[in-house]
């Protein structure tokens, strides 16, 4: 997410962070080059120009903190204008209280609509603890029904069986009947995609909209599809009253300037993001944390947020466990943490939620993947117990055993126990709290 635009800015960043004084020369550089920036990550001129001018309008001495350094007080001015031009506050699902709650989701076709209702079921019933039933309308795409139930099936959620043949109108009352019946909190009604040109099926869905009177419409876009998903946004927002959209495809090499724009140019709120395939990949959007992200200060919240939701309190207890030893971290409590680390996402996804300072300082960090993970595993698997409480006794001829057990070159095992040790150091620091403040909201979250 976002990674080609943060090594953009944290360079731009980077050349400034020396000097004790910018002048108005430099400063004009500095803009240009954060404006060819954005603009290359698909951010629209408007959205840009704006974001400039109000950057502008704040280089001077009311906003300009003396304890900071000329860059630090640039990055806060930015950091406050791109929060603010992503809307600065987070925006909730609309809960009613003590009645069925009804909620359609609306988009184009391929957006990832069914998969988003999905992940949006998940995440209310577990986030909110409420009682979910999802519906599917979409009688015209093949197995579309079939694909929600399915997703549905691995959620906490229930599904409303529909068929192709039902009239969309009938199928609508009859799961409404079921929700309030059954006392469900929430009943989410997946459409069916729709392009804005094809007039009878924007009408089929206004009409649809004026009989269920929904308390929430979030409307589904693609990032990938760039600028084009505004006008999509722009066009839909004259027919139907939206409440929020869910950007999806945020995790792919997207240049995902749409969440930058998107608010500015409707204002209408991003209200949920996709960041991955799997069914709890699905965040509240917060423009804050974005924000930070593309300034390289990470996002150690939704690690966190991502720990929670995605690590089972046994396993967490065991990371909490591991992470306090410091020193005595070994090879076993190493296997544990690659193992829960695996099941919070790709690896990559999660380095980029750290610190580009921390992640550019740590060997552990860089050129590491999945098949690395999968070949540490088989290198400690391989090891005697005592090898893995004491890798200090790991020479040469336990090298080679190891090697022919699982399958991986001396050179590889030498590699794999030097990114142990720099973990164990990661250890050390967290324990510690050692000059780093990202060591510190991790540890006071995993040593209690």
């Amino acid at each position: 997410m976002f990674n080609n635009l943060t090594k953009k800015i944290t360079n731009i960043f980077e050349n400034i962070s020396h000097q004790s004084h910018l002048k108005e020369k430099k400063i004009k550089e500095t803009l240009r080059k954060i404006k060819t920036a954005l603009l290359d990550a698909d951010v629209s001129l408007k959205t840009v120009n704006l974001f400039l001018n109000k950057i502008k309008s704040k280089i001077s001495e009311a906003y300009i903190n003396k304890n900071f350094s000329p860059s630090q007080n640039l990055i806060k001015i930015v950091l406050c204008e791109l929060t603010e031009i992503m809307g600065r506050k987070s925006y909730f699902f609309n809960f009613l209280s003590n009645q069925l709650t009804i909620c359609t989701i609306i988009g184009q076709p391929g957006s990832g609509k069914t998969t988003s209702t999905a992940k949006l079921a998940h995440l209310l019933s577990k986030k909110y603890k409420k009682k979910i039933l999802v519906v599917s309308i979409d009688i015209y795409r093949p197995a579309a029904i079939l694909q929600l139930k399915r997703l549905i099936q691995k959620t906490k959620a229930n599904f409303f069986q529909s068929n192709r043949n039902q009239k969309i109108i009938k199928i609508i009352k009859s799961a409404i009947v079921i929700a309030k019946k059954k006392k469900y909190d929430v009943l989410l009604i997946d459409t069916a995609g729709q392009i804005h040109t094809n007039h009878s099926k924007i009408k089929e869905i206004e009409e649809i909209q004026n009989y269920i009177k929904p308390h929430e419409t979030l409307f589904v876009i693609d990032s990938m599809t760039g600028q084009d998903s505004v006008n999509a946004i722009k066009k839909f927002s004259k027919i139907f009253t939206l409440s929020g959209i869910i950007l999806t495809k945020l995790d792919s090499d997207t240049r995902g300037g749409v969440a930058l724009s998107v608010r500015s140019l409707t204002n209408i709120p991003i209200k949920y993001i996709g960041i991955g395939e799997k069914i709890y990949d699905l965040q509240i959007f917060h423009p804050e944390r974005i924000a930070k992200r593309i300034l390289g200060m990470g996002d150690v919240l939704s690690l966190i947020d991502d720990i929670q939701n995605k690590i089972k309190t046994k396993e967490l207890n065991l990371i909490k466990k591991t992470t306090n030893k410091g020193d005595t971290f070994n090879l076993n409590d190493f296997l544990i943490q690659i193992k829960q680390i695996k099941k919070i996402g790709s690896i990559e996804s999660l380095i980029h939620k750290l610190p580009i300072n921390i992640i550019n300082n740590n060997s552990m960090l860089n050129n590491i993947d999945e098949k690395s993970f999968i070949q540490i595993e088989a290198m400690i698997q391989s090891m005697t117990e005592q090898e893995k409480k004491t890798p200090s006794i790991i020479k040469y001829s336990r090298k080679k055993r190891i090697s022919k057990g699982s399958g991986i070159t001396i050179q590889e095992i030498n590699i794999y126990l030097k990114k142990f040790e720099n973990m164990k150091n990661i250890m050390k620091k967290i324990k510690n709290n050692k000059n780093n403040k990202i060591f510190e909201k991790i540890k006071n979250y995993l040593i209690k």
